[in-house]
C-alpha cells in the first residue's frame, strides 16, 4: 500500500466515531461515470466477528459488479428493469440490486473491505447503499436515512452514502 493510500485510509478510520458504522470510500464521485467504490466495515457486533455484509444497490444503479474475495461467496439478487438497455451486443432487461458478501469470521479487532464496481447515475447528491452486517452473534442494519423525523436526533445506524457532483 503507498504512502499516501496507507495516510488517506488512517485518516478515514480516525474520522470514524467509537460507535463506528459501515462506511464507503471515496465519499464523493462524479456522477454519470464508472467508479471503484469500497464498503469498510470497521468492527463487529458489539464485539462478534462478522460473518457477511448485504449492500442494497440503489435502483438508479444499472451496472454494479463486485470483486472477488479470497475465501468468500458472492449471492446476487436481481431485479427487472423498467425499460431494458442496450449494452453492447445484447439488452439488459435487469440490474443488480443486491449484493450479499459471505466468509470467514473477521475478529472485531480488524475491520474488512468489500469493493463493488459500478456505473453512476447521472444525478447530482446523495446516493444511499443500505447495509446489514451479520456477525456469529446478532446483526447490524446500517439502513437509516436522514428524513424530516429524524433531523433533530440524528442517525444511530446511517446507510453509506456517496455524494455526487459534478464532472470537474
Amino acid at each position: 500500500m503507498g504512502k499516501v493510500h496507507s495516510l488517506v485510509v488512517a485518516l478515514t478510520l480516525a474520522s470514524v466515531p467509537a460507535a463506528a458504522h459501515v462506511v464507503i470510500s471515496p465519499r464523493y464521485a462524479d456522477m454519470g461515470r464508472p467508479a471503484v467504490l469500497s464498503f469498510w466495515v470497521p468492527e463487529g457486533c458489539a464485539g462478534s466477528p462478522t460473518t457477511s455484509l448485504s449492500i442494497s444497490i440503489p435502483a438508479s444503479i444499472t451496472f454494479a459488479k463486485p470483486q472477488p474475495k479470497a475465501g468468500w461467496t458472492i449471492e446476487f439478487e436481481h431485479e427487472p428493469l423498467a425499460e431494458p438497455i442496450p449494452v453492447e451486443d445484447i439488452v439488459q432487461t435487469e440490474r443488480v440490486s443486491r449484493i450479499i458478501f459471505k466468509g470467514p469470521a473477521v475478529p472485531d479487532s480488524q475491520f474488512e473491505q468489500f469493493t463493488i464496481l459500478m456505473k453512476l447515475p447521472p444525478q447530482a447528491g446523495p446516493l444511499r447503499f443500505p447495509a446489514v452486517q451479520t456477525c456469529v452473534q446478532g446483526t447490524r442494519n446500517w439502513t437509516e436515512i436522514p428524513s424530516a423525523a429524524n433531523a433533530g436526533t440524528g442517525l444511530r445506524h446511517p446507510a453509506p452514502t456517496l455524494t455526487l457532483t459534478e464532472p470537474r
